[in-house]
């Protein structure tokens, strides 16, 4: 079963926020160790999107929401989808920009 839109709305727009979040943290700390932040190997950006849609989830339990989702019927894998889907477009955005501009 799909979860109601305006659900899926709120949390992708949570899984895009908390996406920047961080990337831009990821960012600081890579420009601290002299790495340029744009060009990273495809496992990095996999951890980058696990981290997020990790910290999503704890975003999640830390607002208490699992007992009303749990009730509304979103699965924990809907939930990761929707925070996941963000982050990796946004990786995937900014790995395609890179190649062009490149």
């Amino acid at each position: 079963m799909r979860p109601n839109r305006v659900i899926a709305r709120a949390y992708f727009a949570r899984g895009v926020r908390l996406w920047l979040v961080v990337r831009a943290a990821a960012s600081a700390v890579l420009l601290a160790g002299q790495v340029n932040p744009i060009h990273l190997p495809l496992a990095s950006s996999i951890q980058l999107v696990a981290f997020a849609t990790g910290v999503c989830f704890l975003d999640t339990l830390r607002l208490r929401e699992r007992a009303f989702l749990g009730n509304l019927g979103v699965r924990p894998s809907a939930l990761a989808v929707m925070f996941a889907v963000p982050a990796i477009v946004g990786e995937a955005a900014i790995r395609i920009a890179a190649q062009a501009l490149s």
